[in-house]
């Protein structure tokens, strides 16, 4: 059996990935100042924020939160980094 919570990200990650690129999709391509990696990752981080801001509120400490993250978007970007063609 899976574990619940690995399943959740799995599938709510997607579903926010989906929405993201939806809404990329719907910017005029030409607007001035308009980078679509850095708009993407903004809203992404954006997003990240919110999800810890109950914890930090609540005393966490935000440095051990951003060190999680960091080594969990490093795992999730060698996966891709090993999928890509050669």
């Amino acid at each position: 059996m899976a574990d619940p919570g690995m399943e959740f990200s799995n599938r709510v990650g997607q579903e926010l990935f989906q929405l993201l690129k939806k809404r990329l999709e719907e910017t005029p391509s030409g607007e001035q100042n308009f980078d679509r990696y850095t708009a993407a990752l903004g809203a992404a981080l954006i997003a990240v924020a919110e999800v810890l801001r109950d914890p930090i509120e609540k005393g966490a400490d935000p440095e051990k939160m951003v060190v999680f993250a960091s080594r969990w978007l490093n795992i999730f970007l060698e996966q891709i980094k090993r999928e890509r063609p050669t």
